[in-house]
């Protein structure tokens, strides 16, 4: 796999190249913002590690313009900032950064970070093929284009077995169109079907890529997070709440507004012993009043 390396510091540069080639990476080494871009442009690589203070371009206009770019957004970026810079550190996970590593460099932590982001990327490549894939089998649903019901057992039979014998979590979570009943007979078929393509959308941005979604029932939604905790899984209910409140969940206004039944459950939990239980778990939280 090749590396990009980008800081305009002569000594940082030859030493983030030499701990990333001592890890057995293939390096391209740049000096500005200008050539980074310019470098990408030829030859894309797997990872980008980007220093924020460069001439000509600085790595957060970097970081903007490859983001931008549906071709690039999807080439992992890891931060380079000081120790204690933790604003440039923030700002730069919120432009969209997988990840950063601060100077002074910690040979073992810059490298398996390294490794981590890598590893993440390559597993949501190959959740987007299998995707992909699924879509061309006629495996997932046609209306909104998430898993069917079908493919929500086989994945979760799987990941639980994952998660229990590697000792890992994993999240569930249920996301109900509560009223979509009312919507149907109120608006009509057409916009009862399009509260639920634009959830689906909706979800799907709240998610990673290596996490599932299925529509699982009518009017309700199944994710699977693996690898993924209970509080790790409250950034995604965060999105989805927040996407709720302002709408943009949802399209165009719809009468009655759409109401949402949302429920959680998580590995560990050792009173959870398969994926059933899991799933019934989340299942029965979604329909409690909240």
């Amino acid at each position: 796999m090749t590396i990009l390396v980008a800081d305009d510091d002569p000594f940082n540069l030859r030493l983030l190249t030499e701990l990333c080639e001592a890890a057995g990476y293939d390096v391209i080494a740049c000096g500005d913002g200008q050539a980074v871009l310019d470098t990408i442009a030829r030859e894309r690589p797997a990872l980008v590690l980007l220093d924020v203070k460069m001439p000509r371009l600085d790595g957060f206009e970097v970081m903007a313009i490859l983001k931008a770019d549906a071709n690039l957004a999807s080439i992992p970026i890891i931060v380079v900032t000081s120790a204690d810079d933790v604003e440039t550190r923030e700002r730069g996970i919120a432009l969209g950064a997988e990840d950063y590593v601060t100077k002074p460099f910690r040979v073992f932590e810059l490298q398996q970070r390294i490794r981590n982001v890598l590893r993440v990327s390559v597993a949501e490549t190959a959740a987007a093929a299998a995707r992909e894939e699924a879509r061309d089998k006629g495996t997932v649903d046609p209306l909104t284009h998430a898993g069917t019901a079908q493919q929500l057992r086989i994945t979760l039979d799987y990941e639980f077995t994952r998660a229990a014998r590697y000792k890992n979590p994993l999240t569930c979570i249920i996301v109900r169109v509560a009223n979509y009943v009312d919507i149907v007979e109120h608006s009509g078929r057409d916009s009862g079907e399009g509260v639920l393509v634009q959830t689906a959308a909706g979800l799907r941005q709240a998610i990673r890529g290596i996490d599932h979604l299925f529509r699982s029932d009518v009017d309700e939604f199944t994710m699977l997070l693996p690898e993924t905790n209970a509080k790790g899984a409250q950034v995604v209910l965060d999105r989805i709440t927040e996407q709720a409140g302002d709408r943009s969940l949802f399209g165009p206004a719809i009468q009655p507004p759409p109401a949402l039944g949302i429920g959680q459950s998580a590995l560990p939990d050792d009173d959870v012993e398969s994926g059933g239980e899991l799933l019934t778990l989340a299942v029965d939280r979604s329909k409690k009043p909240s």
